[in-house]
């Protein structure tokens, strides 16, 4: 991150339309599917949650932030998020009501290894 002013978290804004993205599905390890597949410590999920309903805000999703080699721009409201909270957020609302948001894909995972022939 080279400006001193970027969020950590990146942006979720989808230039070209000026609304926010958001995953058309939740990534393969969302926070919002069954058996806190990463690992949280119990109820982070929960302030994570009060934390951006608190700011008028969101949760983005961590398969998109910079620190998961996912360029700073190319950030989106997380798909679990949005469909259990997007009522309750303020931000959320807004993107609706200005014709939004933008749905797109999860990155792409990573490939599995080739396996070796027996």
């Amino acid at each position: 991150m080279t400006d001193a002013t970027a969020s950590p978290v990146g942006d979720v804004v989808d230039h070209s339309s000026g609304l926010p993205r958001v995953l058309d599905r939740k990534c393969g390890t969302c926070i919002f599917r069954p058996g806190n597949l990463m690992h949280l410590d119990p109820g982070r999920r929960e302030e994570m949650v009060r934390a951006a309903l608190g700011r008028g805000s969101w949760i983005v999703c961590h398969a998109t932030l910079p620190a998961a080699g996912i360029p700073i721009g190319e950030q989106a409201i997380c798909r679990g998020f949005w469909d259990v909270h997007a009522r309750d957020s303020l931000g959320c609302r807004l993107a609706v009501a200005f014709g939004g948001p933008v749905f797109g894909p999860p990155p792409a995972e990573p490939a599995a290894p080739a396996r070796p022939h027996a």
